[in-house]
């Protein structure tokens, strides 16, 4: 007979109940398989608007690799504004389509003002040609578009 006291296993208490341990492996299985189903999700929904916007002939603003220059904007970017983007080569694109700037000033008045827009970003790459930039934001002014922006990316600190 054993007089000293006795050892209890790990898993039991001193009162005698059992420890309850939570295994996250089966959680951190279940996070890992919903971000992978998101980022597969994320890719195909991109892929699907650029489909789209081939088969329109049109190009889809987030296509464009436009590198506009650093800098501190004060007001976010908002559905009902109206972008161009100007390219490093001179090209203009206006909701997805491409033409010369001498048309610019009857698409902007084309524009369906009913939906409340009143401001243009221009989103001119840094290297794109200051002369044709000014032109854009002339053309917006012709137009009649009194708010004329500059899109401008966040200065990286450092």
């Amino acid at each position: 007979m054993q007089t000293g006291p006795q050892s209890a296993p790990d898993d039991v208490d001193d009162d005698g109940g059992m420890f309850a341990e939570i295994n996250i492996t089966p959680l951190t299985d279940v996070f890992l398989v919903l971000l992978i189903i998101f980022m597969v999700v994320a890719s195909s929904m991109v892929e699907a608007e650029k489909q789209a916007a081939q088969a329109k002939n049109l190009v889809s603003e987030r296509a464009l690799s436009v590198l506009t220059p650093q800098g501190s904007g004060d007001s976010p970017l908002i559905p009902k504004d109206i972008v161009i983007s100007v390219t490093p080569d001179g090209t203009i694109y206006l909701e997805g389509e491409t033409f010369p700037i001498a048309e610019l000033t009857e698409r902007l008045r084309a524009v369906d003002r009913g939906a409340g827009v009143t401001r243009v970003v221009v989103r001119g790459d840094q290297e794109a040609q200051y002369k044709l930039v000014w032109q854009v934001i002339r053309a917006a002014q012709a137009a009649g578009f009194a708010d004329v922006a500059l899109a401008s990316r966040a200065a990286t600190p450092g």
